[in-house]
């Protein structure tokens, strides 16, 4: 992924990445190239890989797309926060003046709808990174730093229907048996995204 970052290859970047990071990159890079500006990236090691941690979207794809303000989204739609779990109802369908025991059963009945998830790797890397501009090195540095990188599946129509990834690198339709190819993209580097989400929705 760092190679296609280096190279700005969009196309690569819209395969490798969900449309919301792709999009963050590419404009970013974009920016970077007008005003005569090239940022190399070497990843010089990695170590201490593990996953950090996993989450589940319930609801309609269109209350987590992340292209759209979260300001735009939250006209129609409410989240709910369950532990890992982050459930979208259309607005009035849920009331959070009650308790959330007296909920359970509707909020069933919405994450067992559409249902995306995503999980999170971090890791010890030795970093190396060169700012060019026209043509000539204005900085440049190394060492090590932390790395989260996160991964989202596409959604699903019901959870029944989420993967179990196989050896192999395709997946098994849970309910159905059917293999289909591995088709989990890169969501969000350092959490930037993911924390930028939460925090709107915390308000």
């Amino acid at each position: 992924m760092v190679d296609v970052i280096n190279s700005k290859d969009e196309a690569a970047m819209s395969m490798m990445m969900t449309p919301a990071l792709a999009s963050m990159y590419t404009s970013a890079l974009n920016q970077m190239s007008e005003s005569g500006y090239d940022i190399k990236i070497d990843i010089k090691s990695l170590n201490n890989v593990k996953v950090g941690g996993t989450s589940v979207k319930s609801g309609q794809s269109e209350a987590f797309d992340t292209t759209v303000p979260f300001e735009t989204r939250s006209r129609n739609f409410s989240y709910y926060g369950m532990g890992p779990h982050i459930i979208a109802s259309e607005r009035g369908t849920l009331s959070k003046d009650t308790e959330v025991s007296s909920e359970l059963p509707n909020l069933m009945d919405i994450y067992g709808e559409p249902v995306m998830m995503e999980f999170w790797s971090t890791a010890q890397a030795r970093v190396a990174i060169s700012l060019s501009q026209h043509g000539k090195v204005v900085d440049q540095d190394e060492g090590y730093m932390p790395i989260v990188v996160s991964m989202a599946s596409p959604t699903y129509p019901h959870i029944t229907e989420a993967p179990i990834i196989l050896a192999d690198g395709h997946i098994r339709n849970s309910k159905y048996g059917t293999k289909v190819p591995f088709e989990w993209r890169v969501s969000d580097l350092f959490l930037n995204i993911t924390n930028k989400e939460i925090r709107a929705i915390e308000k």
